[in-house]
Order: C-alpha cells, then sequence, then structure tokens
C-alpha cells in the first residue's frame, strides 16, 4: 500500500488503512514520501512493514536513487503488487518496472504526462471518478470499487427531539472544504431569524480565518469547533444531518460513516459526491459550489423538514451500505491484483 502521506484527517489515508486491516489473508507492507509535519496516523502497521521513501523531491536524481532503494526494500518486503493512491508516484513506479495498481481517489484536469504514462492497471472508487479517468486517459479502469466503511445492519434509532437544530461537517479545515461558504449561508441563515447550530469537526490550517469569520458574522453561540475527532460516529450522533460542501471531492468517507449513522449528507454537485446521492431522495441535494443562496435555502428546507430528513438518512444508508463493506472490498480488490499480476490489465 502506498500514497504520499498518512495524515490522519485525510480520507484517502483512512481509506488505505481499512482496505489493508480487511485485506485479512494476505501480508502487506506499507510505504509512504517524507513527512510535511502534519499529524500522521500509523498506529495500524509495524515499523518494520513501512519505510518513507523521497519520490516527491524535486530532484531528478534523488527520485531514482529512492525509485531504486524503493524496488530493494519492496523485494526485501517480498511485495508482488503496489497498490498506489497517488497519480504522479504510480507512474514513477510504473515506469521504475514495478507492478502498480493506481486508484483514483480524485478527478483531475488533463494532464499529458498522466494520460501517456499512466499504469496500465487503474481502479477508481466512484462512477464519476472513473469517468474522469477515462476522459483523461483514453483507458477503462478496471473495476470501481468503493471505499469504506462498516454499516450496521440498520440504521440506528433517531431521537429527533434531541437534534432537530444540529448539523455537522466533519472535514479537514482547508480551503478546498468550501467551509467558508458553508458559513456563510449560516450568517444568512441568521439574518433571516434562524438559530441552528453547527458542529465544524476537523483540524487544518483554515481554522484561523474560519474562526475569524464566525466572530466577525456574529455566529459564535451557532458554531462550534471541535477540532480532531477519533471517534467521528459519537459526533455524527449528536447531529440530524451531515453537511460536505467541498469545491472538489473524491468520495467522502465521513459520507459514508454519516449514512452508517443513519444520516443523510448534504453535498455539493463535484465528482465523487454526486454519485453518493440516492436516487430517490425527496429533499434538495447537490449544491453547486460558491452558491450561498441556495444552499441556505437548502439548510432552512432541511432544519424545517426533520422527519423528513431521518427518511432520507435511511435512503443514504439503503443506498450506500453493500457498496461500502470492507471485506467485500478488499476481495474486489483482490480480485483486480491477480489480474494484474497475471498480465491481464
Amino acid at each position: 500500500m502506498m500514497n504520499d502521506h498518512f495524515y490522519r484527517s485525510s480520507g484517502a489515508a483512512m481509506a488505505i488503512r481499512r482496505i489493508a486491516q480487511a485485506l485479512t489473508d494476505m501480508d502487506y507492507c506499507v510505504a509512504g514520501c517524507m513527512n510535511d509535519g502534519r499529524l500522521e496516523d500509523l498506529s495500524w502497521v509495524s515499523d518494520q512493514r513501512f519505510e518513507r521513501f523521497d519520490l516527491k523531491s524535486p530532484n531528478p536524481v534523488r527520485v531514482a536513487r529512492e525509485l531504486r532503494r524503493f524496488k530493494r526494500w519492496l523485494k526485501l518486503q517480498g511485495c508482488d503488487l503496489v497498490h498506489c493512491h497517488h497519480r504522479r508516484i504510480s507512474v514513477l513506479l510504473h515506469l521504475a518496472g514495478v507492478p502498480v495498481l493506481y486508484t483514483g481517489q480524485l478527478a483531475f484536469k488533463y494532464a499529458v504526462w498522466f494520460r501517456w504514462l499512466h499504469p496500465p492497471g487503474m481502479t477508481a472508487i466512484t462512477p464519476s471518478v472513473a469517468s474522469n479517468i477515462l476522459e483523461t486517459t483514453g483507458r477503462k479502469v478496471l473495476a470501481c470499487i468503493s471505499n469504506p466503511a462498516q454499516f450496521p445492519k440498520h440504521p440506528p434509532q433517531i431521537d429527533v427531539s434531541e437534534v432537530r437544530h444540529r448539523a455537522v461537517c466533519v472535514a479537514r479545515l482547508e480551503p478546498v472544504k468550501g467551509h467558508t461558504f458553508l458559513l456563510a449561508a449560516w450568517k444568512l441563515l441568521l439574518d433571516r431569524g434562524l438559530r441552528y447550530e453547527l458542529l465544524l469537526v476537523g483540524e487544518g490550517s483554515a481554522r484561523p480565518q474560519l474562526e475569524e469569520q464566525v466572530r466577525r458574522d456574529g455566529l459564535q453561540e451557532l458554531v462550534q469547533f471541535s477540532g480532531f475527532q477519533t471517534d467521528v460516529l459519537s459526533v455524527m450522533s449528536k447531529a440530524l444531518f451531515a453537511i460536505l460542501v467541498s469545491k472538489l471531492e473524491g468520495q467522502g468517507i465521513v459520507t459514508l460513516e454519516a449514512a452508517a449513522m443513519g444520516r443523510a449528507s448534504l453535498l455539493t454537485a463535484v465528482h465523487g459526491s454526486i454519485d453518493l446521492l440516492p436516487p430517490n431522495r425527496k429533499l434538495p441535494n447537490g449544491i453547486e459550489y460558491g452558491k450561498v443562496q441556495e444552499l441556505a435555502d437548502a439548510l432552512k428546507e432541511w432544519f424545517e423538514r426533520p422527519d423528513d430528513v431521518i427518511q432520507e438518512g435511511e435512503r443514504f444508508f439503503a443506498f450506500l451500505k453493500n457498496s461500502s463493506d470492507p471485506y467485500e472490498i478488499a476481495g474486489e480488490y483482490k480480485a483486480v491484483y491477480q489480474r494484474i499480476l497475471a498480465g491481464h490489465a
């Protein structure tokens, strides 16, 4: 398993961990690039099975040396294939003659280098990401395999009286996640005399600016910054629904986790997120990024129709449960690994 980092708030890093842990009958090792200072979670892999390689260095000579070191390490670990979740690194490994599966976690703009140098074995986490890979490389993915999340047999019961005035947004506090847009919508609700609570869960560089926006707009009593949380599900249980208004998304694990808690998610209409919207939904969703008025109107309707929101959560649960099972996902990846190693990619 390889990624450029294992930042503890990264959805891709969480997905890699869950896939690896579900591969119960396979040995795996884990590789990353040099630590950029962000807090990582590597508690699930032993030191003997983890190594860093400076494959993002701007120095091509160093990258070449690191590739040679990587190949020696891979052979020493007894690994046959690399499952990589980073475009540039997957290309480097492919060019170095390493069998590699690239999993597309995001939709990217066309890039000449990836169009002509991408590895032949690729998967995507959602249909829209798969379509993006086809459009930008001319090659179909081997499979479309969801990110993993553990669902109970049935959605939990929700006491509407406890949560009807509260929503939660679990996301890194970075500009790409759209918090400025979300807080602006919350200000519009307040200007209309509507006082709803918003829990912001996550860490990131944008927190000081967002806290200043909350103070400036008089939202201090309504918006709570909870920071990084290891137990996201307990936070979800305190809210009527979840929100993820990203400018760029792949397949938000937080949206899957909200669905597992019987919570619907109000999402922006971007690649990845649009694939998580149940076809039979009743409430407004798929908001265009940056449309503050549209988002505020949707939030108002969701809060005013709590019983419908509960039913929407059940739709999300039913729509996403089967495709998110970690062990089913691990089995699908094992089949893809075998195809690549057999030369059928």
